[in-house]
């Protein structure tokens, strides 16, 4: 079990890990889809650099009105947020807001540390793995942010992760080993990845299990 202030330095590793990522792109990565539906990378971006305005309670109103527009669906909301945060601002003004992201320790109103470890792993690799790049992610912090994802109660979890814990999981770079079932193995990053329904990186995973679990997360009708 980790400390918040343990996590928050997991969390600030991995954003400059993504920092790093973003000034090693070129003008026409900024404009590819990511690996998160309807985003493409600047909006993935946007979407962590509104976290930080997002942390203060003068961003409820936004908040509130980006509800509104999505008829009550948080999912919504955030999209709607990220692609206008996105839109509103130039590839430079993000970078510069992301490069402020590492010692800021406040949460976005209803979240955690553990989500924002969480969002800051799955959203890193939204961008590399769309992009061809590797893997990029302190193993002990994945497996932090992995056994999160795996055990949130039911009604909190995604049903995409429901359907993957049918299997077995095995890092091969941290002592990590869960589920019951047909074995998938691999990299931290690569199963927490997974886990959150990006079929992309299960070419970093390997096992007998792999495929039917590929199949699950590209088909929802598959338990």
């Amino acid at each position: 079990m980790t400390t918040d202030a343990e996590t928050w330095a997991l969390v600030d590793d991995q954003r400059r890990r993504t920092i790093a990522l973003l000034g090693s792109l070129s003008p026409a990565d900024w404009d590819a889809p990511s690996l998160c539906s309807d985003w493409t990378v600047k909006d993935v971006v946007g979407h962590l650099a509104w976290q930080r305005a997002a942390s203060s309670a003068s961003s409820l109103p936004g908040t509130i009105a980006a509800m509104l527009r999505g008829r009550g669906s948080m999912d919504a909301a955030i999209s709607d947020l990220a692609t206008r945060w996105a839109a509103r601002r130039s590839v430079d003004e993000l970078l510069g807001e992301v490069r402020l992201l590492p010692g800021h320790h406040r949460t976005v109103i209803g979240t955690t540390v553990i989500n924002h470890l969480i969002d800051a792993i799955v959203h890193h690799h939204d961008i590399a793995l769309a992009l061809g790049r590797g893997l990029d992610a302190d193993p002990d912090a994945a497996a932090v942010a992995a056994d999160s994802t795996w055990s949130l109660p039911k009604g909190f979890t995604l049903p995409v992760t429901r359907r993957l814990t049918a299997f077995r999981w095995r890092a091969t770079d941290t002592d990590w080993d869960r589920g019951d079932g047909p074995l998938i193995e691999g990299p931290m990053a690569a199963i927490e990845c997974l886990l959150m329904g990006r079929e992309a990186a299960g070419a970093h995973l390997s096992g007998p299990g792999l495929a039917s679990a590929l199949a699950a997360v590209a088909d929802p009708a598959i338990a």
